[in-house]
């Protein structure tokens, strides 16, 4: 990379300092894809031109560090995402606050979250297994390390992605712009740059542990509601059905009069106890994906 624009890179970064790592990431995709393409282009229409003066117009024309530190933080306000700024069920009471929870989005966010982790776990680990053992495959080929290229710009996609899920399910601001990578003329060189930077190797063991992290919420989230739900509806399945609800050795018994009440209401708390547990599940979540899926 050209040295004027590392140096340009640190400088917005020391300005942006107190900013969310989502907004940092955006911001020096932006500007590093903007200086370099900038550069290349009219270096190509006028090669006789000394490259540290055709920049320092560039710079010009694109804003200071602190010009555009100071634009971003202004921007950052307006990037909140919807949940994260949404009202929360602050009620003053145990009971309002406990059974708020309906009210709150962020757990409906995290509950649906939970239940479609699985159905993108299994597509992460199989994208990621797949692409690289196919990879690994014909890397003793010459066509083997286009394939590899294509492969991590893949797993950059969907890391891209799932920041878009995390952010609009789960509240937690994720960048909006991948990650800028320099356009190397060889295959070979693009590969070593994916290589050996480690957000390539953050990004693809998200995707594996995201197939028991998924398995996980899945499970969790349909057993505890469905067990609430079941104590809710016995009472009345029993009571319009006529049907016995329980067998004990065999023998098929029915409720007895005073215990459907309670089991209405254990039902109601078992789920309202698990938009509880989807909420707290979500929180830690978001955390761990903007730590992997997010650069330093």
């Amino acid at each position: 990379m050209n040295k004027q624009i590392e140096q340009y890179l640190n400088q917005l970064k020391v300005q942006m300092a107190g900013c969310d790592k989502a907004t940092i990431q955006d911001a020096l995709a932006d500007a590093q894809e903007h200086l370099v393409t900038a550069l290349d282009n009219r270096m190509e229409d006028d090669p006789g031109r000394l490259e540290e003066e055709v920049l320092q117009s560039i710079i010009a024309e694109y804003g200071s560090p602190e010009e555009v530190a100071d634009a971003y933080k202004q921007a950052e306000i307006y990037l909140t995402p919807y949940i994260a700024s949404a009202g929360r069920a602050n009620g003053r009471g145990i009971l309002d606050r406990f059974f708020g929870i309906y009210g709150d989005p962020a757990a409906w966010g995290s509950f649906l979250y939970m239940v479609i982790a699985m159905a993108t776990g299994i597509l992460y680990f199989t994208w990621v297994t797949t692409g690289t053992a196919l990879a690994l495959s014909f890397s003793l080929f010459l066509f083997g390390v286009p394939l590899a290229v294509l492969f991590l710009l893949s797993v950059q996609g969907l890391g891209l992605l799932e920041g878009r899920l995390v952010e609009g399910l789960l509240g937690v601001r994720m960048p909006r712009r991948p990650i800028y990578f320099p356009k190397e003329d060889k295959w070979l060189d693009r590969l070593k740059l994916y290589l050996t930077d480690k957000r390539t190797w953050f990004s693809l063991l998200y995707m594996v542990l995201q197939l028991p992290f998924g398995i996980l919420y899945f499970t969790v989230a349909v057993t505890v509601v469905a067990t609430g739900l079941a104590f809710i509806a016995v009472p009345f399945i029993q009571e319009i059905a006529n049907i016995p609800v329980i067998t004990i050795a065999g023998v098929s018994r029915s409720l007895p009069g005073w215990s459907m009440p309670v089991s209405i209401l254990f039902g109601v708390l078992l789920v309202t106890t698990s938009m509880h547990l989807a909420k707290w599940v979500g929180n830690l979540h978001g955390r761990y994906a903007k730590r992997l899926l997010v650069a330093d």
